[in-house]
């Protein structure tokens, strides 16, 4: 009764769901590309293929270790929910495997996708939990494995009060690998088996560290804003103009979280009359004349390796979370981050615990954090020295997620 009333809910807001796409559609016109594989009609069909979901760009980037690994052995069907996601996977993979956007979870959606493509076993990464699409995955008695999980404690207090539709939903997944204990104790509390859940850290450390570069000759020094939502900008911005009144030998990058964004920032910086210059792929001269506002993906690795410290955004606001710290703490690049980081609760509480990173506490902290790593070599140097060796530490999440996961497959074809 209970998922009867959730695809009741799920139908009522489809034309909601369109509406959202349609206005989307206006920043970003892929938004509309392959629309009906949102109610799970496909052009082609395979069979037997893993279904892996990843549901944004920094779900692709991050899982991208681990759907290679299963592509050695197995096909892969990867479906995404947004069109940076489904870029950088077709930038990532190519031809190696095949993308699509997953359907909306209403039943008759889901369905659709089984019958296109025929998975063998389903893979969600991180919080992907949607009724639908498990209900119909464990009623063929598909492996269904919960990759890298995390629960933070908001997105726990939600599904508590759905108890009776989550207890039910997430039982019926196989297997759920953990980013750390605390995650893995919200999963219990939820309703999951507690020999369904294993802790083995996050995958998201599982990268190979560039030599740093630091600035090139033909660019002076700078600071880097990395994945800023709206409202976050303009308080870079402010906290920049303030830092050229003593230092004009500074610049500043910023790479929004949705590169659509570009052209609304650089509105922005006219606003302040400030110059602003819209890049789609890294100069050697990188921040040497103007603002820079990257109008693209796939660059911030090479970014964290250039800048003096960055700012990681989505963390000023409580809407959205925090974003991915471990990137800049390989590439020995000092960063930090604002108060709201529940995405990221436990891996953060690694790098405060060892005062490897600047948490500030409101948005008026940002332009003190920025001169205190500006005026501090030993600072920066210690910072990031602290949070490479963080990193290194909490390797090895892939090959135990993979191992399981494989092993899981592999055990499944045997006995069908």
């Amino acid at each position: 009764m209970i998922l009867f009333l959730y695809n009741l809910l799920i139908f009522l807001m489809i034309p909601v769901l369109i509406i959202r796409i349609l206005f989307q559609s206006f920043n970003d016109r892929d938004y509309r590309s392959n629309f009906l594989n949102r109610f799970g009609i496909y052009g082609s069909k395979t069979s037997n293929s893993v279904w892996f979901h990843a549901v944004s760009l920094g779900e692709v980037i991050s899982s991208a270790r681990i759907v290679n690994q299963i592509l050695e052995s197995h096909d892969v069907v990867l479906s995404v929910s947004t069109p940076t996601g489904l870029r950088e996977a077709n930038k990532i993979f190519g031809s190696r495997l095949k993308v699509v956007y997953a359907p909306w979870d209403f039943i008759l959606f889901s369905s659709g996708f089984f019958r296109s493509f025929n998975p063998k076993a389903l893979i969600l990464f991180e919080t992907e939990i949607w009724p639908s699409m498990i209900s119909i995955a464990h009623s063929k008695n598909i492996p269904i494995i919960l990759s890298n999980a995390r629960m933070s404690e908001k997105s726990y207090k939600n599904y508590k009060k759905l108890s009776s539709l989550s207890k039910k939903i997430i039982s019926k997944i196989s297997i759920i690998y953990t980013q750390s204990k605390s995650h893995a104790s919200r999963f219990e509390k939820l309703g999951a088996p507690v020999e369904k859940i294993e802790c083995v850290g996050s995958v998201k450390f599982d990268i190979d560290s560039s030599s740093r570069e630091g600035s090139s000759n033909n660019s002076k020094p700078f600071i880097l804003a990395a994945s800023t939502h709206p409202g976050e900008d303009e308080i870079i911005i402010d906290a920049y103009k303030n830092i050229l009144e003593d230092n004009q030998e500074i610049g500043l990058v910023i790479a929004p979280r949705h590169p659509e964004r570009a052209y609304a920032i650089k509105k922005l910086l006219d606003k302040t009359n400030l110059n602003g210059r819209i890049l789609q792929e890294i100069p050697k001269d990188i921040a040497n004349e103007s603002i820079e506002i990257i109008n693209g993906t796939g660059m911030l690795r090479e970014l964290y390796t250039k800048a003096q410290f960055a700012f990681i955004g989505g963390s000023l606001f409580q809407s959205n979370g925090g974003h991915n710290i471990i990137e800049p703490a390989f590439e020995r690049c000092p960063f930090i981050v604002g108060p709201y980081m529940y995405n990221f609760q436990d891996i953060l509480k690694l790098f405060t615990n060892e005062d490897a990173c600047i948490q500030i506490d409101k948005n008026l902290d940002v332009l003190s954090a920025f001169k205190d790593l500006l005026n501090n070599n030993t600072l920066r140097e210690n910072m990031s020295s602290r949070a490479f060796k963080i990193c290194i530490e909490n390797k090895g999440s892939t090959k135990k997620q993979c191992s399981g996961i494989i092993e899981m497959i592999n055990k499944k074809e045997v006995t069908s």
